[in-house]
């Protein structure tokens, strides 16, 4: 019998099929990893087995047994602990106090508010085992990124669970950090089932028993981790065909081969490092982005593509360096004014307004802005909205909402747009038509900056192509220079 078995399991959020039929089953004591690029459906994958959301249709069981519709905390009660993103740990508690919350928790008493918490043996039993023990009485919010993340292990581990679900646990570490974190999963005793999700593509393969390859809600591939290492439709998801780029210079995609150092800078990011807290993602990046150009940012799901976007737009405060907008310094502004300036973003996730209509977010991106984007040339660009006007924008399709979102940053008549992931979740066909979109605008003379996990539509539209590692810039040049060798040692498995 497995421990974790998903049976034909669907999610559907409005026109966003998010999973769709997905099979699992994962042994005792066996270690699965599950991958694929952003917006696959891991996430929301884990969220129904652990009982946080409900599938549209289909069922999970945990040792065979339906857990299907039942609240998260009784899930956790049949065995069943899971780590998340972001730290989940009550700052103002001290770190041994978190984990005997979780411990009571586990035993369904957390609504005993008579009895005093007690460091009981089975928590620092677990506190010796993540080697937090000699921190057991500071406050979590004092804690490292590194030691939050292990105060998350110990606070799942307390619990005893049958079925251990980790999200991304080393999301954001140091190399010290990722090292003592790695070491500490790869020992979990073997009586705990574990299904791992972790962009870090690396450590899941040398982790994992086996793996499963989550692509637009589907299970496309299945098997140990050579096999996934050699799979070329996985190859294929990660990086594009081979041939794409090996072999045919003259297929090679092409950037606009104008001399950059003619055309003014429009935005540029000089050693810029952020983060969220203690946690720093980006380490002195540098880039720029010029006139007319679109600018390909490349690099693995975690690697902090989505947190430099965050960082230039000012949702995310500098941590070091500075970002300048034609030449002028906007890193002390907040969002609101830098979107007056000319900064235009759209968002991963497309994030469309509740209870509001197609024309009510156009025109709302519209207001007070005078240029050449009106409504008018917007919707011959994207005709589908016109005949979307009066829908709710929530109850598009991804695809459509997408538009919408491109929309929205045009009708800001802006001096870059900012695209961040534009085609995650999206059909092959949608992806080629946001292609075209991007392809349109460069030839407008509109300025992008595109951070994009699908290669070949990135590379058939850049003129120039930056990648970033685990928060640096490690290669740069235009696209017919991003050969097979550079994609796979930076892109690939």
């Amino acid at each position: 019998m497995p421990a974790l078995k998903v049976e034909r399991v669907s999610k559907a959020f409005g026109g966003l099929l998010a999973l769709a039929e997905v099979d699992l089953e994962v042994a005792p004591g066996e270690r699965r990893a599950v991958i694929g690029p952003n917006g696959a459906g891991k996430s929301t994958l884990f969220k129904i087995i652990a009982g946080e959301l409900q599938p549209t249709r289909g069922r999970v069981y945990l040792q065979g047994r339906p857990v299907s519709g039942l609240p998260q905390e009784r899930v956790a009660r049949m065995g069943l602990a899971r780590t998340f993103q972001k730290s989940t740990a009550f700052g103002e508690l001290t770190v041994w106090e978190n984990v005997a919350l979780a411990w009571k928790a586990a035993r369904g008493q957390e609504r005993d508010f008579l009895n005093p918490l007690v460091p009981e043996e089975e928590v620092r039993a677990v506190l010796e085992r993540v080697a937090l023990l000699p921190r057991a009485e500071e406050k979590a919010g004092n804690l490292s990124h590194g030691e939050k993340r292990q105060l998350e292990i110990a606070m799942a581990l307390v619990q005893k669970p049958q079925v251990l679900l980790l999200d991304e646990p080393l999301a954001g570490l140091s190399g010290a950090e990722r090292e003592r974190m790695g070491r500490l999963i790869r020992e979990l005793d073997r009586n705990t089932t574990v299904l791992l999700v972790e962009h870090d593509l690396d450590y899941a393969l040398a982790f994992a028993d086996r793996v499963a390859v989550l692509h637009y809600g589907q299970i496309v591939a299945e098997g140990t981790p050579e096999a996934i290492r050699e799979n070329p439709v996985v190859q294929e998801i990660y990086v594009g065909k081979p041939e794409d780029y090996v072999g045919k210079p003259e297929e090679a995609p092409r950037g606009n081969l104008d001399s950059s150092a003619s055309r003014p800078k429009v935005l540029e990011a000089v050693g810029i490092s952020a983060g969220y807290g203690s946690m720093r993602v980006l380490n002195q990046v540098s880039l720029e982005v010029n006139q007319g150009e679109v600018v390909a940012l490349l690099g693995r799901n975690g690697m902090g593509k989505t947190t430099l976007m965050s960082t230039l737009m000012g949702l995310l405060p500098l941590q070091k360096g500075e970002v300048r907008l034609e030449g002028q310094p906007i890193g002390p502004l907040p969002p609101y004014a830098r979107a007056e300036l000319g900064l235009a973003l759209v968002p991963q996730g497309r994030r469309m307004f509740e209870g509001l209509t197609v024309e009510e977010e156009l025109r709302m991106a519209a207001w007070g802005r005078k240029g050449t984007w009106t409504m008018e040339r917007v919707l011959d660009v994207f005709p589908r909205l016109g005949e979307r006007l009066k829908t709710p924008s929530r109850a598009l399709s991804g695809g459509e909402q997408q538009m919408v979102a491109i929309a929205r940053a045009l009708l800001r008549n802006p001096r870059i747009v900012l695209m961040d992931e534009p085609t995650e979740g999206l059909s092959p066909l949608m992806v080629r038509q946001v292609a075209e979109v991007v392809r349109a605008l460069k030839a407008e003379g509109e300025t992008v900056l595109l951070a994009e996990q699908n290669v070949k539509m990135a590379l058939s539209v850049a003129d120039r192509v930056y990648i970033l590692e685990h928060g640096e810039i490690v290669w740069e040049g235009q696209p017919q220079e991003a050969t097979g060798a550079i994609l796979h040692r930076y892109l690939g498995l």
